[in-house]
C-alpha cells in the first residue's frame, strides 16, 4: 500500500467522522446549528470546536448564510470593542470566528 492510498484512506475516515458527528446538512439542521453556534460563542469561557458549522459553511447550499452569520457576529463584536476597547472574552470571541471564517473560505 503506497502513502497515497493511505492519504485517501485517512481523508475517507476524517470525512465519515465528521458527518456522524452532525447530522445531514439541511435548513433546519443549519437552524439549529447557528443557534448552538451563537450560544457555544457567548458562553462562558467559549467553546472552540464549530465543526459542524464549518461542515455547513463548505456546502456551497449553506455557505451564504454561515458567511452572513459570521459577517454579523463580527459586526457585533466589534461594537462591543469600540465601547471596551480591552474586553479579553470579546477579543477572543472575535478570534474564534476569524479563525472560523478562514478555516471555511480557505477550504
Amino acid at each position: 500500500m503506497n502513502i497515497s492510498n493511505l492519504l485517501v484512506i485517512a481523508l475517507l475516515a476524517l470525512v465519515s467522522t465528521i458527518s456522524f458527528a452532525c447530522e445531514a446538512p439541511s435548513e433546519q439542521g443549519l437552524g439549529k446549528e447557528l443557534v448552538a453556534s451563537r450560544a457555544k460563542l457567548y458562553q462562558q469561557p467559549p467553546e472552540q470546536d464549530y465543526t459542524c458549522l464549518e461542515v455547513y459553511g463548505l456546502d456551497t447550499r449553506y455557505s451564504v448564510f454561515v458567511r452572513s452569520w459570521l459577517y454579523f457576529e463580527q459586526r457585533m463584536l466589534k461594537q462591543r470593542l469600540t465601547l471596551v476597547a480591552n474586553d479579553q472574552q470579546t477579543q477572543q470571541q472575535q478570534k474564534i470566528l476569524l479563525r472560523l471564517q478562514r478555516r471555511i473560505d480557505l477550504e
